[in-house]
This record gives structure tokens, C-alpha cells and sequence, in this order.
């Protein structure tokens, strides 16, 4: 009798302790770190290949991970981001959020820069009721897109430069062509002009 009371309680303290810490791993993954700070992000491009548990990167370092993703209640054409990043992750006023593409796999990250040491911390400026948030730049490819229009115009304007230039080269060319056709048809062209002058010296 003794010995079933004994495996009955070992056996209860076994599965209370496994339950306890199936809790413990479901919580400590839910919530992250408790001294984690939740910062929001707007951005005006698309998010696409970006998901929520996606890593936030500071300068390349991981800070923390992309916790929430909707459209912008208030405004459509924005992309409403929460993401929990460590305490110490030095987010100032002049820190940007942007999307950096990781190599040709199409998969997104975002990429916090900026942070000058004088600036303030953009939690230290934040009312408490608010949670901070943190203005985003475009993307490389975004900025590029936009100025593709400029370096075609550019590059349009250069060539019909060099098509003057071309141009001129061609009736250069012409000009040349034509002169050593006559001097091939009449080669004394060449012993005329010398003789000329010979003969204005005489005189």
C-alpha cells in the first residue's frame, strides 16, 4: 500500500512539473523577453515577403522580431508594423526603419540605421500611454525605382550629345573620303600646291 501511495505521488509531481513547464515554454515564447520594448513602424511601400517572428536588424545585429502586421486602420495606403526589440537596442529621434532585401530570395527584413550618441532615446520622448514609433525610410530599391525616370533622362540627353558628336565625325569622315578619292583620281593634287608656291617666290 505504502508503495503505490509513494509511485502515485511520484507520478503526480512528474506530470504537475511537466505541465508547469509546457506553461513556462508557451509563455516565455508568447511573450519574448519581459523587459522587451514594443515599437511601431508605418510604412508607405510594400511589405511584401515580410512576416510577423521575421528578425529587426540594428546596423546588421538582430535587435528583435516583427510582432504584429495590418493595414492602417486610419489610412490604407500604410502598412501598420509592431516590433519588440531588446531594451538596450539604441533607438534615438534620428533612427529610420527601413526593408532590406536579403540577397535574391525575395525574404524581407527590416533594418533600423541612424542613431546619433547626442540624440535622445525615442522611448525617453514617448508619453508613456503611447507606444513609440519610428519614422521609415524608402527601401534601396524603392529610392532607385523613383529615380530611374532621372537617370534615363540623363542618360537619353548623353547620347543625343554623342549622336551630334557622331555626326560630326561622320561628315568628317565624308569630307576625308571624298579628298583621297580625288587625290587617288588625280594624284598630281598633291604637287600642285608646293609648285605654286615655288613659283610665287620666283616672282
Amino acid at each position: 500500500m505504502e508503495t503505490d501511495q509513494h509511485y502515485f505521488f511520484e507520478g503526480l509531481f512528474i506530470i504537475g512539473f511537466s505541465v508547469a513547464a509546457a506553461f513556462f515554454a508557451v509563455w516565455l515564447g508568447s511573450t519574448g523577453r519581459h523587459d522587451d520594448v514594443l515599437y511601431r513602424i508605418h510604412f508607405h511601400d510594400s511589405v511584401s515577403g515580410l512576416a510577423v517572428g521575421d528578425p529587426v536588424k540594428y546596423r546588421g545585429v538582430d535587435v528583435g522580431t516583427v510582432k504584429t502586421m495590418i493595414i492602417d486602420p486610419d489610412n490604407s495606403r500604410l502598412v501598420l508594423v509592431d516590433v519588440r526589440l531588446r531594451k538596450e537596442t539604441p533607438v534615438k529621434t534620428d533612427t529610420r526603419a527601413s526593408l532590406a532585401l536579403k540577397g535574391i530570395t525575395g525574404v524581407v527584413s527590416i533594418e533600423l540605421n541612424g542613431g546619433d550618441p547626442a540624440a535622445q532615446t525615442l522611448l525617453a520622448v514617448t508619453p508613456q500611454d503611447k507606444i513609440p514609433e519610428i519614422p521609415s525610410e524608402k527601401t534601396g530599391l524603392k529610392a532607385m525605382l523613383d529615380e530611374l525616370p532621372k537617370l534615363v533622362g540623363k542618360f537619353s540627353a548623353m547620347a543625343e550629345k554623342f549622336s551630334a558628336i557622331e555626326d560630326q565625325i561622320k561628315k568628317v569622315a565624308t569630307g576625308v573620303g571624298a579628298l583621297t578619292d580625288k587625290v587617288k583620281d588625280n594624284p598630281s593634287l598633291l604637287l600642285r600646291r608646293p609648285k605654286e608656291s615655288n613659283d610665287a617666290g620666283k616672282k
